[in-house]
């Protein structure tokens, strides 16, 4: 029987969508379009969930906010792509020995895609605008992303989890935190959540072309996530043309550009994603000379970004289990799904080989972070099945048995836990603010000026935000401190720069003094209170022949309450914390 156009959707005044029902029963979409009848029971309806529409501004407000008041928490996204970027556009930033010659392990291709319409907005806008501007369009593709991603999810595991999945997002620090980043980690979480996403609709040359961009453009690494799509593609489906078919287009449109481009940089052949699996990999040291953590360093880091959806997600799969055996219904799927353990595969592949690296950053999750959140939806709803469960079948609080999500009981302390989740993530993302924005605000006190300044940095090496937030001409140099690594020199001011070979670039993190500037050479130096002076690092704001030009506040971690330095708590975290200042200082002999 044909379907009437109400019998389809429902759209409410407010934008809100609903499930479909025909008969009293739940209707679904199959990925041919067609229209499933499912098991749900005669009274549930519909169910009423944010439409493309309403989830897209809600994902752009969260997102943008992410690119205006969010700092940077990485300096290898400093070193390794603002400043390239900056090179890119106006001729000067600083580069590293990622990007020499010599090793190569960088590509500038997915660079350009960004340096294009930076170089347009450079005729027009001040350059911290440029940087602003580069990050609101890296939100708006983050946002988009996210859309696909939602749409997905509810197509694949029900509106239901679809729309814990959206609040939950909404208010994660660390989609917060990684979602207008300069950084391949951040790229991949917007390319893997598109993957996923064809892969789920079987839009399988789209999910296949995202993968191979995630791979060949961003991080190689990524592949991983892509290994059960081939899987599904290869072993399940056994659709051995359309794969190798999508995967040389991909090689050829995207692979072959990559390898012209860097090649061109470089002076020499270059295939710069082969080059960063062989320096992890196949050398000696790899990424360990850059510190390793322990074990436990993603399971905290973890629940700093996402509290205890981090902790749902990571017992997803016993979850699924005890619903499967207490409630096997609650866990049928309607034919056009794909299987539980295949769809969750790429966060149980990626957790699994990451944790059991000895080099971990908080970045290195990035790809999977809409992966983690959907976990932790999952999780919620599993124990809402639980609940419900438990309140009809054993203690008997209710009688009614219609279903879960008619439950007004398992509905409340369902939405009491997101709402608790949601109010944790907001206080982490104060939190972050509040204590660690002040280094992308220091530079805006220096004054405009056409002369080239040496803008220095010494012991607050990593807390510099970017060229782009000091004024066109000038540099930014280093100091000697007490940090002995290797740290970036200035791009030559020769035209073919990326092609020089420096004498003291190396993969040793070796420093050399050479890059180094003398103090009494700088026009401005950044400072800060931190920690007690040393002869390397003395307090340069107590010297007579540096004066103050402004100073911020920013928060001094040893001496704070760790909670409540993670935190923010109204009252509370402002008792328990200490905060230092970090300060602009004017060279009083060389300006007078």
């Amino acid at each position: 029987m044909p379907l009437t156009a109400r019998q389809r959707s429902i759209h409410n005044k407010n934008g809100a969508k609903r499930t479909t029902s025909f008969k009293g029963k739940r209707l679904r979409k199959g990925s041919e379009g067609e229209y499933i009848v499912t098991s749900a029971p005669t009274d549930l309806q519909s169910l009423a969930y944010p439409g493309g529409a309403v989830a897209l501004a809600l994902l752009l407000v969260a997102r943008l906010a992410s690119a205006y008041w969010g700092h940077i928490s990485d300096c290898d996204e400093t070193f390794n792509y603002w400043e390239p970027l900056h090179y890119l556009v106006y001729g000067t930033g600083l580069q590293t020995w990622e990007y020499s010659p010599v090793y190569a392990i960088r590509s500038y291709m997915p660079l350009w895609l960004f340096a294009v319409p930076a170089k347009m907005l450079s005729f027009i806008f001040s350059p911290v605008t440029v940087f602003y501007s580069l990050r609101f369009l890296l939100a708006v593709l983050s946002a988009c992303a996210e859309l696909i991603f939602y749409k997905a999810v509810c197509h694949e595991f029900g509106v239901h989890v679809g729309r814990i999945w959206l609040g939950l997002t909404l208010l994660a620090a660390g989609s917060f935190v990684a979602s207008s980043a300069m950084l391949p980690s951040s790229w991949s979480l917007a390319l893997v959540s598109a993957a996923l996403a064809s892969w789920w609709r079987n839009r399988y040359p789209a999910a296949v072309l995202f993968t191979a961009a995630n791979a060949l453009l961003s991080w190689p690494f990524t592949a991983l996530i892509g290994l059960p799509i081939a899987v599904d593609m290869l072993i399940l489906k056994r659709q051995f043309v359309e794969f190798f078919k999508w995967s040389l287009i991909s090689l050829i449109i995207i692979l072959l550009p990559t390898i012209a481009v860097d090649s061109y940089h470089y002076g020499r052949l270059v295939i710069a994603p082969w080059n960063i699996i062989a320096y992890n990999i196949f050398t000696e040291h790899g990424p360990d000379l850059y510190g390793v953590e322990p074990w436990t360093y993603y399971f905290i880091n973890g629940f700093l970004n996402f509290n205890f959806v981090w902790v749902l997600a990571l017992c997803c799969p016993v979850h699924l289990m005890v619903c499967r055996a207490l409630a096997p219904r609650s866990t049928l799927r309607a034919t056009f799904c794909k299987p539980y353990w295949l769809t969750l595969l790429p966060l149980d592949l990626w957790l699994a080989v990451f944790m059991l690296q000895p080099h971990k950053e908080e970045r290195f999750l990035y790809p999977v972070y809409s992966m983690i959140v959907l976990g932790g939806a999952i999780g919620l709803d599993c124990m809402q099945k639980m609940m419900f469960w438990l309140g009809t079948e054993v203690f008997r609080w209710q009688k009614d048995r219609r279903h879960y999500l008619a439950s007004e009981y398992a509905g409340q302390v369902m939405i009491l836990a997101a709402c608790g989740i949601g109010i944790i993530g907001i206080s982490r993302t104060v939190a972050l603010y509040n204590n660690y924005h002040g280094p992308m605000t220091i530079l805006n006190h220096l004054p405009p000026t056409s002369e080239p300044l040496n803008i220095c940095y010494g012991k607050d090496w990593y807390r510099y935000p970017s060229s782009f937030h000091i004024p066109r001409g000038s540099n930014i140099r280093f100091i000697r401190s007490d940090f002995k690594g290797q740290l970036p020199a200035p791009y030559s001011s020769e035209k073919n720069a990326t092609r020089l070979i420096h004498p003291y670039f190396n993969d040793q993190n070796k420093m050399d003094r050479r890059t180094l500037l003398h103090p009494s050479e700088c026009h401005y130096l950044v400072d800060s209170d931190i920690g007690e002076p040393t002869i390397l690092q003395p307090a340069y704001h107590k010297d007579n022949n540096w004066e103050i030009v402004a100073s911020v506040p920013f928060i001094d971690a040893k001496k704070s309450h760790s909670i409540f330095r993670a935190f923010y708590i109204p009252m509370v975290s402002s008792k328990h914390c200490v905060f230092a200042n970090l300060y602009l200082l004017k060279n009083k002999i060389l300006l007078g």
